[in-house]
């Protein structure tokens, strides 16, 4: 049973990406009877209702016009294995929310899409497996058409790519090449994008067509498509395209951009030499990297059956079967590098910051965003330096922004424990001392080592404490990985922020202006929270920097809208049945 977002509600998602949601599916089928459940239901009644031997969530998407189903009652069942599956980035900025939803599901185990992704979020190591992209062989195949465009150039460009912004203009200015437009994911415009069938046909009519693993080292669909559809791809080296099995050469071309316009004069002039690499590489994606190679999630679920106590499933090669591990085997899983160069600029940064060097460090978060302008590692960097610089309002600023992120764009029902606790010190350093010691009670199931200690700090400056805080069986998961600190280093950190932003030990000042309008949207989140379902009860948390009371009216508006339209049908329906009987001399209302 495939819980998967509604890919295809309105114009707005381009059908690129429904093609590849199907094809999910289709990938899925080859293993499984599949049933998709793409709108909001209750899992015990679909589980009655199919008796599912798998439940698959899809989580982390980014949205592009898709929408996400309200799953409710997910702790039925229990004899029922549960995993996500992350169609994602590995850089996604709604990783966060894949991991909300995880813990609010009960769901340890997520397949990603991304072979990055066991890199790029750690907390998920041991629990995280990759399922690889992969083409459906009878969209992307040999059409025997002739060879008559040089050179396809298909895609964004901009810092996501570096390799295919430095290669994009070498041969845009020295050969003939069919060039599409860079159509964003999101926009409407997108579905006259080159997609399916079209697209392998473009392809396949031309000689070669470059692709690239974007900043962070990634298999991408192009990588498959190029040479699947009968064209000779041209592309970086990268640890995870030798190990698809890519060789340079042999299958496919590895050029570095300043000998690249040298690599394909050569190539172009030795036609029949270009024609044995495009079967090489056509041969390797249909032996191996097609749907019907794609049985990691089948793999998962006959080898959990019968796991033995001390035993757990591994995956050592992204595109090499899952196997069983024993405990003696020690630590055993993927064996591919991490060599994003967003990653690199992230370990500088924490270099900088663990030394000391600010500044430096500021600069390298932000050459992080360069390559991503919403990756959170690094906004969540930047959020630390302006704390440890004084400029506590551009991390608040910077803070409210991640956590809304995740609550309101993406729709969890928790922020992340780490961005929670830090916007809470950044109340407190504001001089919001109020406000942080009731927020404090917010969310009262998440529980993370950093949020225990702004709690118990926060509890000793509360005249009431609301402390000693229950330790969950398994706190939730972050998508930061910070140095633990005693409580001794977390007091004197919070002394040092409040110190830096002009700011007593104490929080700041009590009585004011603000604390008499937190109190009064604390008050009514809590009225809100009473009434049945949460209907109209905003995502986001009664604190500053979030817009609660825009998004109260927006959630009412939500709730309105829909018996009003229907009254508004009604009436029209009858108006309709009234110049029907009595002619047009009716004068119809301006509506």
């Amino acid at each position: 049973m495939f819980f998967q977002w509604n890919h295809c509600p309105n114009a707005k998602a381009s059908g690129f990406l429904e093609q590849h949601a199907r094809l999910h599916v289709k990938c899925l089928a080859h293993d499984f009877e599949v049933e998709v459940i793409s709108e909001d239901c209750d899992y015990r009644e679909v589980c009655d209702r199919f008796e599912p031997d798998l439940a698959l969530f899809e989580a982390g998407y980014r949205t592009h016009g898709s929408t996400r189903p309200r799953i409710t009652g997910t702790d039925a069942h229990p004899g029922i294995p549960k995993i996500a599956l992350h169609n994602g980035d590995p850089w996604c900025d709604r990783r966060a929310g894949l991991l909300a939803d995880m813990d609010g599901w009960g769901i340890e185990t997520v397949f990603a899409i991304g072979t990055a992704t066991p890199g790029y979020t750690p907390s998920l190591a041991g629990r995280c497996f990759v399922w690889p992209n992969f083409i459906d062989p009878a969209v992307f195949r040999d059409y025997g058409l002739e060879k008559v465009v040089p050179v396809t150039l298909t895609g964004q460009v901009y810092g996501l790519y570096p390799w295919r912004q430095a290669v994009h203009e070498l041969l845009t200015e020295r050969y003939v090449c069919l060039v599409t437009p860079p159509f964003r994911y999101e926009d409407a415009a997108a579905r006259r994008m080159l997609a399916g069938g079209a697209y392998a046909r473009a392809l396949n009519a031309s000689w070669l067509s470059p692709s690239c693993g974007t900043m962070g080292h990634e298999l991408v669909r192009k990588h498959l498509e190029i040479p699947g559809a009968g064209c000779l791809l041209v592309t970086e080296r990268i640890p995870v395209l030798e190990a698809a099995g890519f060789l340079d050469g042999v299958n496919c071309v590895f050029a570095d951009p300043p000998k690249l316009v040298d690599k394909v004069d050569a190539l172009l002039a030795e036609p029949d030499r270009m024609r044995e690499i495009i079967a090489a590489g056509h041969a390797l994606v249909h032996a191996r990297h097609t749907l019907a190679h794609r049985p990691q999630i089948r793999q998962w679920f006959d080898l959990s059956r019968n796991l033995k106590d001390g035993a757990r499933i591994v995956q050592e090669d992204v595109f090499g079967p899952l196997r069983v591990a024993t405990a003696e085997e020690g630590m055993v899983g993927l064996r591919l590098p991490t060599t994003g160069l967003d990653r690199a600029a992230l370990r500088r940064a924490e270099q900088c910051l663990a030394r000391g060097r600010v500044d430096e460090a500021r600069a390298a978060f932000e050459a992080a965003l360069d390559y991503v302008a919403y990756l959170p590692e690094a906004r969540f960097g930047l959020a630390r330096c302006d704390l440890a610089q004084g400029r506590v309002t551009a991390a608040l600023a910077r803070l409210s922004a991640l956590i809304a992120t995740t609550l309101k764009d993406y729709g969890a029902a928790r922020p992340d424990p780490v961005e929670w606790a830090y916007y809470l010190a950044a109340l407190l350093a504001a001089g919001h001392r109020e406000a942080a010691i009731g927020l404090r009670s917010a969310y009262p199931e998440l529980d993370h080592a950093e949020l225990r200690l702004m709690r118990a700090a926060l509890d000793r400056l509360a005249d009431r404490p609301v402390g000693p805080w229950s330790v969950a069986a398994r706190p939730a998961t972050s998508l930061h990985a910070l140095p633990a600190r005693t409580p001794e280093m977390h007091s004197a950190w919070l002394v040092a922020i409040q110190s830096l932003n002009g700011q007593p030990p104490s929080g700041g000042r009590r009585g004011t202006r603000l604390h008499l309008r937190w109190q009064g949207l604390a008050a009514l989140d809590r009225a809100l929270r009473r009434l049945p379902g949460g209907v109209i009860r905003p995502r986001v948390p009664p604190a500053p920097g979030f817009g609660y009371l825009a998004e109260l009216r927006d959630a009412v508006g939500r709730w309105l809208l829909p018996p009003l339209v229907r009254r508004r049908l009604r009436a029209l329906a009858a108006q309709a049945a009234e110049i029907t009987r009595n002619g047009p001399r009716i004068r119809r209302s301006r509506s």
